[in-house]
């Protein structure tokens, strides 16, 4: 086993058997189901903050490892900047095809009312929203594009 994979099984292992220890400790602190005590809820608090900092330190992570990965091979950078070009793309046509128009249905004067849905962001919802149709839409192509090429390969 390498130096670099053995640490990150030792690390790994740390902050698993972190994670056990202060699940174990808020399990046994709770007195009841309907009425936890401060100190489990406290822990609750902690454990949730815990679990928190993990997912932030992944996606860090994530991303550093993924920008070392482009930066060191050309190809990856190339065929990266083409696919956060296609994402802009299809913000974009997303962004020109939504309505900035206000929804009517049941409690919406609620939120007109209190300023967080206007104009603008009732676009940026219809913008999010066409984005997931296209992008899902390409995905169900490309599953469907791909095993019918497979069927004529064969």
């Amino acid at each position: 086993m390498e130096k670099s994979s053995k640490l990150a099984s030792i690390v790994l292992y740390v902050l698993m058997a972190i994670s056990v220890v202060i699940f174990v400790i808020m399990f046994v602190s709770i007195d009841s189901e309907t009425d936890p005590s401060e100190k489990a809820r406290n822990l609750m608090t902690m454990n949730i903050n815990w679990s928190i900092a993990l997912f932030a330190i992944a996606g860090v992570l994530a991303l550093v490892f993924a920008f070392i990965q482009i930066v060191t091979d050309k190809a990856k950078a190339i065929s990266a900047l083409v696919a956060i070009g296609l994402l802009a793309v299809v913000v974009i046509v997303s962004y020109l095809t939504a309505s900035g128009e206000i929804p009517q249905f049941f409690g919406v004067d609620k939120f007109v009312a209190d300023g967080s849905l206007t104009p603008v962001i009732s676009k940026w919802i219809g913008t999010g929203l066409n984005v997931t149709y296209i992008l899902s839409g390409g995905a169900i192509l490309a599953v469907a594009g791909f095993g019918t090429l497979s069927i004529f390969k064969r």
